[in-house]
């Protein structure tokens, strides 16, 4: 992604122009307070206490020693009993978890284990840092797409000069390109997360588990077996693997 800001950037204003486009992207320290009253707001969620759940914050306790983090992500229950899922936010300075009542309902504790402990992965590899910055790598790509393609076009009114053409489908496809690099990273952080959590559970079982729920809940189906999903162009326009790809590379792990 940076390399093709960086193209762009040239196609725009030569050394100068690619050095600018460069300078913009630059990810900004996250400002984002995570606090018991932001959370509310921002999501409904409501924090948990040892004194609530006793269990999780165990597990909790374990997974986070053995990921090396130093302080524990806040732990926030999401009111939503029809609805399974968990977020992580924050890094490894400050961090929480949200997890949807659904999820603690219709999960075993292992199972449980094993969503926190991918959550941890994201929070001690600092993944939403990650992806933010792909966002405004993203987005400088787009704007800088369009200053270029502006320019050589005011570039052919004035000459009638043609040559420039390649550059412009370049720049005309350059945006695609940023969205489809970006998504492919969230998948290959997704899969990072997958494999941290096994090595901080030694649970494949119960991650498979949790994972095959998961999908069972967002599709209403039991995860595809077939590898047909390998030869689906529509794969590279999402942001998580495919569950039989993400349950293939943890049996690979464990065994």
């Amino acid at each position: 992604m940076t390399l093709l800001l960086a193209v762009c950037g040239w196609i725009v204003g030569g050394a100068e122009g690619m050095q600018r486009a460069l300078m913009g992207s630059t990810p900004r320290p996250d400002e984002t307070i995570i606090s018991r009253e932001n959370m509310y707001r921002w999501f409904g969620a409501h924090l948990l206490s040892h004194a609530e759940v006793p269990d999780l914050f165990a597990i909790l306790t374990r997974v986070c020693s053995r990921a090396g983090l130093v302080r524990l992500p806040d732990l926030y229950c999401l009111p939503a009993p029809r609805d399974m899922n968990a977020y992580a936010l924050g890094g490894p300075e400050r961090s929480a978890i949200v997890l949807t009542e659904g999820l603690l309902r219709g999960m075993t504790r292992d199972e449980v284990a094993g969503i926190l402990a991918h959550e941890v992965a994201h929070i001690r590899n600092n993944d939403a840092w990650t992806m933010g910055w792909a966002t405004a790598l993203r987005r400088a790509i787009e704007w800088t797409s369009l200053a270029g393609l502006a320019r050589l076009r005011s570039s052919h009114h004035l000459t009638g000069m043609t040559s420039s053409q390649p550059l412009a489908t370049l720049l005309s496809a350059a945006p695609a390109l940023g969205q489809l690099l970006g998504l492919a990273l969230s998948r290959v952080r997704e899969m990072d997360a997958d494999a941290t959590a096994l090595e901080l559970t030694g649970d494949s079982r119960a991650l498979i588990a949790a994972l095959d729920k998961l999908e069972r809940h967002h599709t209403g189906s039991a995860p595809s077996r077939t590898s047909a999903f390998v030869n689906d162009p529509a794969r590279l326009l999402r942001s998580h693997p495919a569950t039989f790809e993400r349950v293939g590379a943890l049996l690979n792990l464990a065994y």
